[in-house]
């Protein structure tokens, strides 16, 4: 199932190879400005590397602490439903004078 970080969209467009082709004769200064065109790209994608590698750990760190806490959620329920099975159902004092048998039924929701 594709979802819409899947889809292509204008980040995608940034990462076109560009041939940086034109018709326009090439001026002396024409390599000098893309020179410092081609350094603030650069610097913009280090910085952005840099920006998701940091994210990167958060969220790992967040996936740990949530499975952390499913763990220990998961071992409260168990305990629960053990405490809840072994418990032994504890006949009314009216029904134990009369010496009739207790029948229960446990209902589920």
């Amino acid at each position: 199932m594709k979802t819409l970080s899947d889809s292509k969209n204008l980040h995608d467009l940034r990462s076109i190879p560009r041939n940086r082709r034109s018709a326009k004769p090439a001026l002396p200064t024409t390599a000098i400005l893309n020179l410092y065109m081609a350094r603030n790209e650069r610097d913009r994608l280090v910085k952005e590397r840099i920006r998701l590698f940091k994210r990167k750990i958060q969220i790992d760190r967040r996936l740990q602490e949530i499975e952390g806490e499913m763990d220990e959620a998961l071992k409260n329920n168990q305990k629960l439903a053990k405490e809840m099975r072994g418990k032994p159902l504890k006949e009314p004092e009216d029904k134990k004078s009369k010496g009739g048998k207790l029948s229960s039924m446990i209902l589920g929701y």
